[in-house]
């Protein structure tokens, strides 16, 4: 959001603006199997959190911040100039002007975007599994110390998501039943996906009518 903003309302025109916005188009087409490496490289190895769940939440955090930054820049650019100016003859100030007026009649661009971002998320698999891992851990449902690899709330244990569990299942499945296993995980998922993206825009819509007496 921070870097949506800076770049749509304060950053001035010029070769630097320009480079910045060719790294952000660069790296929101890297493929994830690359952010994975490179999630696996700084996270897992070099910051020695090894294969666990934060280690895949700031991999695909990178994996997603290109995306995000310019659907807010995109939508802060789509809101009337004649909105800016009205913020300003009131006598608020820019900043004021950009929280209370410009961010909450751009709100449903930015849900729409953070929606479609969190599409790419719930199928993401290649990056999660050299992250997040391909297997969780036996968890004691009694332990809920967060530091802990055992306990379930803990963000430093191996976790497999849906995707990967349909991935692994397709390709390494040993049971007899693995199609009907894959089928139903994904069903899961497209019920979770679908949950989500109707949930996401409602309270997308509601925040609007809130923040703009729409």
């Amino acid at each position: 959001m921070g870097a949506g903003v800076f770049l749509a309302e304060y950053a001035k025109k010029g070769p630097v603006t320009n480079f910045i916005r060719t790294c952000i188009e660069i790296l929101s087409s890297l493929p994830s199997v690359v952010v994975g490496l490179f999630g696996y490289l700084i996270f897992v190895v070099q910051f020695e959190y090894g294969f666990s769940i934060i280690s895949g939440a700031l991999a695909l955090t990178v994996f997603n911040l290109p995306q995000m930054t310019r659907n807010v820049e995109d939508s802060l650019k789509h809101v009337h100039h004649t909105q800016r100016e009205a913020g300003l003859a009131l006598g608020i100030s820019r900043w004021e002007t950009v929280v209370h007026v410009v961010i909450p009649e751009a709100l449903p661009g930015i849900v729409t975007g953070v929606v479609l971002a969190s599409g790419r998320i719930f199928g993401e698999a290649a990056a999660l599994i050299y992250t997040a891992g391909q297997s969780a851990p036996a968890l004691d449902w009694s332990n809920w110390n967060i530091l802990s690899v055992t306990s379930p709330i803990s963000i430093f244990r191996q976790a497999e998501t849906l995707a990967v569990h349909i991935w692994k299942v397709n390709s390494e499945g040993t049971i007899p039943d693995a199609t009907i296993v894959s089928a139903g995980s994904a069903a899961v998922l497209l019920i979770f996906i679908l949950i989500f993206n109707f949930g996401a825009r409602k309270l997308g819509s509601y925040l609007h009518k809130k923040l703009t007496a729409a």
